[in-house]
């Protein structure tokens, strides 16, 4: 079993998502709370009937519908009228991919929101209709402020539209999540497993009566005795004796008082990572007959070196269907950026969405970067190292000498010929960013190219022509200082013969870019800015300088 595309309706942040899958790996990224969560809990609701463990009717809340239909449906009441309270409805379309998947062709039909003839199952979280009198005389009292979820049902069909198909479909998903600690079925799983593959039925026998002699000898312990003794000299009830005692447990209680260690430490004292890492491989042990594998962060907690042996692990998974997400970039490089979804803007989009040559681009660009621009809060895009530098030294000396990053912002290295790329890249996902370029003396022709992208990229470039790059603009709005100016980024010993040509010279060969950059941003001083680059860090451009 495999599924071809997941329609998600009024859940959390998604009002109306259609999501086509990939057949091996599916790796959902974006910035917190984007929705990656959210996607793989429906996946987990629909084909479970279960949410964290336990059924959806006892979990369900208002903050499971959707903040723009639950609004609608509260206005419309404040309004005086009778709305029909807003459904949740998950839709998981299936195709079968092994013989002896024939119980699967029993869920085929159009009993869905597409109406197409598929095989699939759906989750429809409604209100109850033997509910309706009551509803409407609670509306005429104006009882009614929000969803009325406690005259809510649950409803669980296949497309062919026979209930409860979760007999078929839910053995055939597992679920890690590595950001909770609480693998207890796992281990529990794991410590049953031995003992029933490794001891004999003797075994067993002499196990469970080493067990209770050593209770029997625990109650015969002299302190204990004492501790009796005191007790009943102290305490009565009702002409009773009191004692202490250990409760009588099941033959078998000595299976739960067994422990996991590795090198004789026990697992709970372990790292946080390590126990991911072990009860990560015990779970895809114990689950090796699933077809569906969902894992949320699976870098979680883990060193860089166990992130790549638990994702070479997964990626061998061939025979199953993996939805991950994730906010690594490694994790999506190693597993293939062709299996990415990108999460923003209430929606999922594919790379594969892009113009082919772009699609290609990213798949081919070296490095674990390609994410950047989704996962940042904003992104600002620059030419090259020194102008990477100078934004980010510039952002410091107006935001009393914090990064850009600790405030969302991430500035980019992305290269000229780059810029468009990831200019479409911020379309497909609907984020801002911001682009910080060369005008190569034609600034028009710059804002130009730019202009296609509208409000979604903004182009912060050098007004005057003859300031092509950044070299002349900085220089430029530093003349005054030059003196100061000149200290900062020329070490030379011939450092008062120089003049300004000579500088610009200096700052501009290739081989000295990064480093007059790296001593600007060292630097204890300040230097001034041009225009535009205080534009791409939010500083108002009529706004004075910097002090020297």
């Amino acid at each position: 079993m495999k599924i071809e595309k997941l329609i998600i309706k009024n859940y959390k942040l998604f009002k109306n998502i259609a999501i086509s899958m990939n057949d091996d790996i599916n790796i959902f990224v974006g910035e917190n709370d984007s929705g990656k969560t959210t996607i793989l809990e429906a996946l987990v609701m629909v084909l479970t009937g279960k949410i964290n463990g336990g059924s959806l009717i006892s979990r369900l809340n208002l903050d499971w519908f959707n903040k723009e239909s639950r609004n609608e449906y509260k206005k419309a009441i404040e309004d005086g009228k009778t709305p029909e309270p807003p459904n949740i409805e998950i839709e998981s379309f299936l195709t079968s991919v092994a013989e002896g998947e024939g119980k699967l062709k029993q869920f085929r039909g159009t009993n869905n929101s597409l109406h197409a003839d598929a095989t699939g199952v759906k989750i429809e979280i409604k209100f109850d209709e033997s509910y309706c009198d009551v509803y409407k005389q609670l509306i005429a009292e104006n009882k009614i402020k929000d969803i009325p979820i406690e005259y809510y049902k649950v409803e669980n069909r296949s497309f062919a539209n026979p209930d409860y198909y979760f007999s078929v479909t839910a053995k055939k998903v597992a679920n890690i999540d590595t950001t909770k600690k609480d693998y207890g079925s796992v281990l529990n799983r794991f410590v049953s497993g031995s003992i029933s593959d490794f001891l004999t039925d003797q075994d067993l026998t002499d196990l469970r009566h080493a067990y209770r002699a050593n209770r029997h000898e625990f109650t015969d312990n002299l302190a204990v005795k004492t501790l009796n003794q005191k007790l009943q000299e102290s305490h009565s009830f009702e002409g009773k004796r009191i004692g202490l005692n250990l409760r009588e447990n099941e033959i078998d209680e000595w299976k739960n008082d067994m422990s996991i260690s590795l090198d004789d430490i026990p697992l709970e004292y372990s790292g946080f990572g390590t126990q991911n890492m072990f009860k990560s491989e015990l779970f895809l042990l114990q689950n090796s007959e699933v077809d569906i594998l969902i894992i949320e962060e699976p870098e979680n907690n883990l060193s860089y070196t166990n992130m790549s042996v638990l994702i070479s692990k997964l990626s061998k998974s061939k025979e199953k269907q993996l939805f991950i997400s994730t906010h690594s970039s490694f994790v999506a490089n190693k597993l293939g950026l062709q299996h990415l979804h990108l999460v923003a803007g209430k929606k999922a989009s594919s790379l594969s969405d892009l113009k082919k040559d772009t699609y290609e681009y990213f798949l081919k660009l070296p490095g674990y970067n390609t994410l950047r621009v989704l996962l940042a809060n904003k992104a600002i895009l620059v030419e090259g190292p020194a102008d990477e530098l100078i934004v980010e030294r510039a952002y410091m000396d107006y935001h009393e000498g914090k990064q850009p990053i600790e405030d969302g912002i991430d500035v980019i290295t992305a290269g000229g010929i780059a810029f468009q790329r990831y200019c479409q890249l911020a379309i497909l996902i609907n984020k801002h960013v911001t682009v910080v370029t060369d005008n190569d003396h034609d600034v028009e022709s710059v804002r130009t190219r730019y202009g296609k992208y509208g409000e979604l990229v903004t182009l912060c470039v050098e007004g005057n022509n003859i300031l092509h790059s950044l070299e002349p603009s900085i220089l430029a709005v530093n003349v005054s200082n030059f003196e100061d100016f000149k200290s900062i980024v020329y070490c030379g010993k011939d450092i008062k013969t120089r003049t300004l040509k000579d500088i610009e010279e200096f700052m501009s060969k290739a081989q000295n870019k990064t480093e007059w950059s790296m001593r600007v941003f060292e630097s204890e001083k300040k230097i001034k800015y041009p225009q535009y680059i205080l534009e791409a860090i939010g500083i108002d451009a009529t706004e004075d300088n910097l002090d020297e």
